[in-house]
């Protein structure tokens, strides 16, 4: 079994943490970047109720919503994966004309006339409006009509096909800031992992609202989602076919609270309780159902699956997770070895960085006798939590990310 040389309290001890301590760090967003979608965000919010926009007056608030509220959001690394910037636009009441009219007003308000800066960026989809840049990153806008005497935030969500004509269209209940509270209220950032990640956190002067997570205020089931979701945009990238929900994965993770300490463990752990999720609704020929935990009549599973193949695929994809997970975590096997493992599951690029920095930092240990080999494996045994990954988290200013009104 791969266990470290010295146990101590730390997450974070031999080679198989360390490894996917490196690969996690290498889906992070640039805090850069992450600083450009806010900016962005921020202008979208103030184009909407700009002077003589068909919106003046009509939005309530503008908030954040999916990976970017979660903390969830990792960089891109294929084609179908984006960073994308997901917001609900809360409007108020007498703008429900139905389905089709609250999509187009919204598509019309964002696009503007011709020869405005949306106007060849905007596109209109089934339930939201989508602002594409020329670097991948997205802005989705959702419009929602809050419900009044319900939970906070509870709101009526509109969907309609733009090619569908005349078709009315279909109204949903939803609560995706229900959803992101219970979330984070599920997976707070736990003190050894931040520990064990170096830790370095500024405080700004300002109260504090939806932050770039990092990697000093992770927990075991929020690395998991994101090794999660980078796994699943890998495998569907090219598949011409919809892919497991972000917020399905996120509320199945959340959910589940991992006995295993070490953090490459408790990330397989994870991986293996999906697995027997999707397993046990395939075996009894059913699709899985999932609803918000902050709201029960919105349905997380609603467009995904729509039929046992679709699950089916998805079972399969993770067998290989975890069965590869497997061998990653708990086989006496080489670097060359894990490497491969990361580059199948993660991403060649991600891979490769991950290793060549922990097998650079390795080698200036074993010069100094701080490492040693076991046997002919080529693994390294390493002292504990003091060779953790050199990839020091960056020290991340807290933010008003998406601040001031638009709370």
């Amino acid at each position: 079994m791969n266990r470290p040389l010295f146990p101590s309290p730390n997450p974070v001890s031999n080679e198989a943490d360390i490894l996917m301590v490196e690969v996690l760090a290498r889906f992070q967003q640039p805090p850069g970047k992450y600083a450009i979608a806010e900016e962005r965000y921020v202008t979208l919010a103030g184009w909407i109720e700009r002077d003589g926009s068909p919106l003046k007056g009509n939005v309530s608030v503008v908030y954040p919503q999916g990976g970017v509220a979660q903390g969830s959001s990792i960089a891109s690394r294929a084609t179908n994966d984006e960073f994308d910037v997901d917001a609900m636009v809360e409007l108020l009441p007498h703008i429900d004309r139905g389905p089709a009219h609250v999509l187009d007003l919204l598509y019309h308000t964002v696009r503007g006339e011709p020869g405005s800066r949306y106007y060849s960026m905007t596109t209109r989809c089934t339930r939201c409006v989508q602002v594409g840049y020329a670097d991948n990153m997205h802005v989705d806008l959702t419009p929602a009509v809050l419900q009044v005497g319900t939970p906070l935030r509870q709101s009526t969500i509109f969907h309609h096909r733009p090619e569908d004509g005349n078709n009315p269209g279909m109204r949903f209940t939803g609560n995706p800031y229900g959803f992101n509270e219970w979330f984070k209220l599920n997976t707070p950032p736990e003190l050894m992992l931040k520990a064990a990640f170096d830790e370095n956190r500024t405080y700004a002067a300002t109260e504090p609202l939806p932050e770039q997570v990092g990697m000093h205020g992770m927990s075991r089931a929020l690395a998991s989602l994101q090794f999660v979701k980078r796994f699943r945009n890998l495998r569907y990238d090219r598949r011409d076919c919809r892919c497991p929900p972000s917020v399905l994965l996120a509320k199945l993770v959340a959910q589940y609270k991992a006995r295993e300490f070490r953090f490459a463990a408790a990330v397989l752990e994870h991986m293996r309780n999906l697995f027997d999720i999707f397993t046990g609704h395939q075996s009894r020929s059913t699709l899985i159902h999932e609803v918000n935990p902050a709201c029960s009549a919105d349905v997380l599973t609603d467009r995904w699956p729509s039929a046992l193949s679709d699950q089916a695929l998805w079972i399969s994809d993770l067998r290989h997770l975890v069965a590869q997970l497997d061998v990653f975590v708990n086989g006496e096997i080489t670097l060359t070895q894990r490497k491969a493992i990361l580059a199948d599951l993660f991403g060649e690029q991600a891979a490769g960085d991950a290793v060549f920095a922990f097998a650079e930092r390795m080698g200036r240990m074993k010069d100094l006798g701080q490492t040693r080999y076991v046997g002919n494996t080529g693994r390294l045994i390493l002292p504990g939590a003091a060779l953790l990954s050199g990839t020091r988290a960056q020290a991340m200013p807290q933010t008003s990310y998406f601040g001031g009104r638009l709370k």
